[in-house]
């Protein structure tokens, strides 16, 4: 079997993947624009960095797509699609880009002979270190099964949500407005509790001993907020593109969605504030500022 896998985007969630593939004996290729995300893999010997993504049509089997933003998967793929692709050769995004700019991608890279797989990842930093992820899949049955040997490496659940691409990417923009709206809504309460006098660490081991337990009071608040590191790996900015194109698709269909735009709210108005390129746990920070019980390392 060919293990020559490729990464168009190396950045916080692709990179501990890449580590991953290169231990279990992958070849892998590396396109970032950035040269700092790729240097930690340029001299190892099953690694090779390219300039250009059109280079791995020729050398992988498989190219995952770890991108930012939709229309950073739509220039992606308009430039893979321009290159004439032997066979087999597929495409899996795992980036959270929302289901109009993914069936687009996968319509166009189908058009110049790609398979493509709609593969978005749950599960976080940490998760894509463990190979613990969570892998929401649609698309057509052969390539899908392909992939297993892909999906073995990053994940611990691969869940098959349907048959067409852009399908698993509702679901995970569905999952992503109640993780994200959680961590809002735990950093509005904590700091509420704070401002009573009630420590912190008190209260999200009383929050999550409760019905109140949700994914910011088990994982979030332990790991990334009361150890002081703000290290979940995501930004801010990327937690309102992921918000956002929930609510699009929401209007898109015609549903009503007061509560996901309340979350959209948040999560803009800690852009605004200027955590937009921080990690998505400081809104735990602007919401404590905001109660006036910020600590002054925090200020």
């Amino acid at each position: 079997m060919m293990r020559d896998l490729g990464f168009v985007g190396v950045g916080a969630m692709a990179t501990p993947m890449v580590r991953r593939f290169i231990e279990r004996g992958w070849n892998v290729h590396l396109v970032d624009p950035v040269p700092a995300r790729t240097a930690e893999f340029r001299d190892h010997p099953r690694v090779v960095v390219h300039e250009d993504v059109a280079a791995l049509a020729d050398t992988t089997t498989y190219t995952l797509l770890s991108l930012p933003t939709p229309r950073a998967l739509s220039e992606v793929s308009t430039r893979l699609a321009a290159v004439n692709t032997r066979s087999p050769a597929i495409v899996i995004n795992t980036s959270t880009t929302g289901p109009a700019a993914t069936r687009e991608a996968a319509d166009r890279l189908a058009a110049a002979g790609f398979a493509f797989v709609d593969a978005p990842v749950s599960g976080g930093v940490v998760g894509a270190g463990e190979g613990s992820l969570t892998v929401l899949v649609s698309g057509a049955d052969e390539p899908v099964r392909a992939c297993e040997p892909v999906f073995e490496v990053i994940g611990s659940q691969v869940l098959r949500i349907g048959s067409e691409a852009g399908q698993a990417q509702v679901m995970k923009v569905a999952n992503n407005v109640l993780s994200l709206g959680a961590l809002a809504a735990t950093a509005e309460a904590t700091a509420l509790t704070r401002r009573a006098g009630i420590p912190m660490d008190i209260a999200i081991s009383a929050l999550d001993a409760g019905s109140g337990r949700n994914s910011a009071t088990s994982v979030k608040f332990p790991r990334h907020v009361l150890s002081g590191r703000f290290d979940f790996g995501f930004p801010a900015d990327g937690a309102l593109k992921d918000v956002s194109l929930f609510t699009a698709l929401a209007a898109e269909l015609g549903v009503e969605t007061p509560l996901a735009q309340a979350v959209v709210d948040c999560w803009r108005l800690a852009v605004e504030s200027g955590y937009g390129a921080q990690d998505c746990t400081r809104i735990v920070t602007m919401y404590e500022r905001m109660a006036g019980s910020a600590d002054e390392d925090e200020q």
